[in-house]
């Protein structure tokens, strides 16, 4: 199992007969991922200055519609955009069971990238390593074959640690988070597992013909180490599937780490030395990393930053129970800015020492003199539960608690380029999605329309946003900007209530005094001619769906089932005058029906393809890693 070789002699400082050619296929491995990369760094670029150039067209121009293609070259630009995405977005299948939900396939996307990575490995893994009988070095044909997967395998290693960055030069080319690319981390880890099987098999199969199995292992301690690292590497798959993952969190972070550690050294001592250089790449990628991250929180949560005066280190954070199992932790004066839809690493060592987990920041970045930062909690188990006991338990008190944050972390889309927005969110996804409500109203740009649909239990819910939903209404009333929200309400008290929709309306001029009117509509799906015609308040009509100078921006309670992905997203589209972004954050089920739905819909409108219909952007954020 050495890479050395027998042919190539037992030191494992001296190259083997093959070390040439497989080393030059390890090198072309990292050209080729340095290439990818530079691709996407150039659809960065180029969305960066179709970005620049809308929010200039939109200052300049504020009648015309930025987001609209002008010319030949922005229109193939356009059309070639709006083709990818119809081929990437869609996710057609999907699990909702328990434990199966952990085994849903990707979207399509996900899928063309892989099998772009496989392809190339594979090329790389077989091309010139199959002897025929006649050849010379026939004799070694077991080993040729196990020598390029073993270069195969420990070129990945590398990537492996890389993907896992969190400080990663990658989100700066490129605009990709780590925590988007947290999938690649992990098939690109079982990629591996499976080339170190090719590896170690095709050696053993020599060795056993040979009849020197015991002898191999006992002369050769490398071979020891190197079973012992692909132990390591198959408790790190296993272990790290999504359903183990939920079991317990901290301790799957806790043993991954060692674990990763534990690999690295196994690998230093099983691979020869004229290959170390990929163990000392993956060595210095968690080093660079975890240096940054440290230097990073050190210098946030001491305050060194801070120039305005000295501090305590971390944040005093208040915690307030709200219905539905949820928390809301509130940190005042904090002394750094993010950008809406962004999370944060948050550690309690009063309430759960060693422990640090990531959550959304519910609110947007407002200005330097208004400072609270909030993050709104699910209580499941573990960390989330002992926040949700402790504010029960110190209910009507002012106590606090010492945090320290690690963060802001994330890339979330830059929306204000597009004409109309649509934004879902499915309970505890509305931490992402009103923040970005927020910044959008308070800083529309090209944005004309916004609508937001929030997808709730029971109507007590409301009281999460409920102070953002009045500031939403007020501050796209003073920008001119029409914004309709729609809160479904899936649970009902009465099971055999119609289907209602009640319309708080905020109505008047920017400049003058305005005031909060309601108006309630029935609109029973199996009857709505005749319910929406027995009383004189059911007759009154919907809401306007343009924002101007004279004009309405609505808020709906909708009670009775769960809206479908369609009836959100299809009527804004149809209606979009520019390019739509939908951004949808919510479980598996709902994000996978809005990538699939979205790409159906834009092939269906023959978006940019001659209809004069204009692209869907989608960006979907589901619960959990």
């Amino acid at each position: 199992m050495d890479m050395g070789g027998m042919s190539g002699g037992m030191d494992m400082g001296s190259e083997g007969l093959f070390t040439g050619d497989n080393m030059a296929i390890a090198h072309g491995y990292w050209y080729g991922i340095v290439a990818v990369t530079g691709l996407f760094a150039v659809a960065r670029l180029v969305s960066i200055f179709q970005y620049r150039q809308r929010i200039k067209r939109q200052r300049l121009q504020p009648h015309t519609i930025p987001s609209r293609p002008r010319g030949l070259l922005s229109q193939c630009y356009a059309t070639s955009t709006a083709v990818w995405r119809e081929l990437t977005y869609a996710q057609p299948t999907y699990f909702t069971g328990k434990f199966s939900k952990y085994f849903s396939p990707l979207p399509i996307g996900h899928w063309i990238l892989l099998v772009v990575y496989w392809t190339a490995l594979l090329i790389m893994l077989w091309s010139n390593v199959i002897l025929k009988p006649g050849d010379s070095m026939y004799a070694y044909k077991w080993e040729k074959v196990g020598f390029r997967a073993a270069w195969v395998t420990v070129a990945q290693i590398p990537f492996i640690y890389f993907l896992s960055m969190k400080f990663t030069p990658l989100t700066a080319l490129t605009g990709i988070s780590y925590e988007r690319i947290n999938w690649l981390h992990r098939w690109a880890s079982r990629t591996v597992f499976l080339t170190a099987i090719i590896h170690w098999s095709f050696f053993l199969r020599e060795w056993w013909l040979a009849d020197f199995v015991q002898l191999e292992i006992e002369m050769m301690p490398m071979v020891k180490y190197g079973f012992g690292a692909f132990g390591t590497i198959a408790w790190m798959v296993l272990s790290g599937f999504g359903v183990f993952r939920a079991m317990n969190y901290e301790l799957f972070v806790a043993q991954h780490i060692v674990a990763a550690a534990l690999v690295l050294w196994l690998l230093y001592w099983h691979v020869p030395s004229y290959a170390r250089y990929n163990i000392y790449m993956s060595i210095g990628f968690v080093g660079f990393d975890w240096g940054m991250r440290i230097i990073w929180n050190v210098l946030r949560n001491v305050h060194v930053l801070n120039k305005l005066r000295l501090r305590t280190p971390g944040y005093a954070a208040s915690l307030e129970s709200l219905p539905g199992d949820m928390v809301r932790l509130t940190i005042e004066d904090v002394d750094f800015s993010w950008r809406a839809g962004q999370h944060a690493y948050l550690s309690m060592p009063g309430l759960r020492p060693f422990e640090l987990h990531p959550f959304t920041i519910a609110n947007a970045f407002h200005d330097r003199q208004q400072r609270t930062l909030r993050m709104l909690i699910k209580s499941h188990r573990g960390f989330s539960k002992s926040l949700h006991k402790a504010a029960q338990r110190n209910a009507g008190t002012t106590r606090t608690y010492r945090v320290f944050l690690s963060g802001p972390w994330g890339v979330p889309p830059a929306l204000q380029q597009y004409e109309t927005v649509v934004l879902v969110a499915a309970a505890s996804g509305a931490s992402f999605i009103f923040p970005l409500a927020e910044e959008l109203v308070r800083a529309p740009h090209c944005v004309r329309k916004i609508r937001l649909h929030w997808i709730i239990r029971s109507e007590e819910y409301r009281v999460w946003f409920q102070d953002t939903l009045a500031a939403l209404m007020r501050q796209a009333q003073e920008s001119g900007l029409d914004l309709q929200i729609e809160i479904h309400v899936t649970k009902s008290d009465t099971p055999d209530r119609p289907m209602i929709r009640r319309y708080d309306t905020l109505v008047g001029k920017a400049s003058e005094g305005k005031s909060l009117v309601a108006v309630e509509a029935r609109s029973d799906k199996s009857s709505s001619a005749a319910s929406m015609s027995s009383t004189e308040d059911e007759k009154a009509p919907l809401p306007p769906n343009s924002c101007g100078d004279g004009s309405v921006a609505t808020l709906a309670m909708a009670y009775g089932g769960r809206p479908t992905v369609e009836e959100m997203i299809r009527p804004p589209v149809e209606a979009a005058l520019g390019e739509t972004a939908v951004v949808v954050c919510g479980g598996l089920a709902i994000t996978a029906q809005s990538r699939t739905f979205v790409a159906a819909l834009s092939d269906e409108r023959a978006v940019h393809k001659g209809t004069g219909a204009q692209g869907i952007y989608l960006f979907t954020e589901t619960y959990g890693w």
